[in-house]
């Protein structure tokens, strides 16, 4: 029995001892396992580290890029927006909003041509954040849109045939009154004649509108057919010069053009929720004024600086 004993005791043990081989065996595999796995993890970790800063420079990249800008003209009244015979988009306005974005690197300007009514759509709807226009600021739109400081000092005269005598009583804005005029809805000028009929409704100015570009209107009253057609002083004198018509300008007192329309200015009006495009918009539109660029561009079209002064 003891030998059976010593024998069994002998298996045992070596049993044992190749479980142990086993075990040990196995605990070796899985320390490198593990330490495969933790080089692993650690490869990556950094290639995520490297994925992360590409991704970050990348964004950082994007944070610099110029935010675009829409604006809209329609392409009248010439000189100030126009389609010239090159069949490139310029004019006093145009020239203006580039110089300004100029200064402006944050910002990419892309100018769109569309009929007039459609600009007021379109910053409505912000598809168009600055319509550009040579435009006057009236109580309805300040209620729609925001309005950067002026760009432009307007003087205003009342163009009639030289053979209409009514000419000669012409002084002031009263002396129109009665008389049948021309002019397109929503411009600077017919802002004013509405805001004076509106102010006078017992013996109003009538005023016809249409589409017409302004050497037919200038046309028109040259035949007789309308009394009068206002201008802009500055766009008179660029029109008549091109065309010498058969016509004379009075001048129309300011002072009573300021109690019409506020202060005798244009500007580019913004669509609502964009008051730090104005507000940059304005710091720019100051320098471009201060460094003569305005000069030299209103030199450019009319001859004289109609800038707006900043004090």
């Amino acid at each position: 029995m003891m030998k059976n004993f010593t024998k069994k005791t002998v298996l045992g043990l070596l049993a044992a001892v190749t479980v142990i081989g086993a075990l040990a065996g196995c605990a070796g595999t899985e320390k490198k396992t593990t330490a495969s796995e933790t080089n692993k993890i650690e490869e990556a970790s950094k290639a995520a580290e490297t994925s992360n800063t590409a991704e970050t420079s990348k964004e950082a990249q994007n944070s610099s890029e110029p935010v675009t800008i829409y604006a809209a003209t329609g392409g009248s009244p010439k000189p100030f927006t126009f389609v010239g015979t090159d069949n490139k988009l310029t004019g006093h306005n145009i020239d203006l909003i580039n110089a300004v974005f100029e200064k402006l690197p944050q910002y990419k300007l892309e100018i769109e041509v569309t009929d007039f009514p459609s600009i007021f759509a379109g910053l409505d709807s912000d598809r168009y954040q600055i319509g550009v226009n040579n435009f006057a600021k009236n109580e309805k739109r300040k209620e729609k849109y925001l309005f950067t400081d002026p760009i432009f000092a307007n003087e205003y005269v009342a163009i009639f045939a030289k053979d209409n005598n009514k000419a000669a009583n012409i002084g002031s804005w009263d002396d129109l009154a009665g008389l049948k005029t021309i002019s397109q809805a929503g411009i600077n000028i017919t802002t004013a004649l509405e805001n004076y009929n509106a102010a006078n409704p017992q013996n109003p100015i009538k005023i016809e509108y249409s589409e017409e570009d302004l050497v037919l209107q200038i046309q028109d009253v040259e035949a007789g057919k309308y009394d009068f057609v206002l201008m802009d002083k500055p766009m008179f004198e660029y029109y008549q010069k091109e065309f010498k018509f058969n016509v004379t300008g009075v001048t129309i007192n300011n002072d009573i053009s300021k109690d019409l329309m506020g202060e005798p200015y244009s500007y580019l009006i913004v669509s609502k929720g964009n008051e730090k495009l104005v507000e940059d918009l304005n710091k720019a539109l100051k320098e471009v004024i201060e460094d003569g660029t305005s000069k030299e561009i209103n030199l450019k079209w009319f001859g004289n600086d109609y800038s707006p002064s900043y004090k």
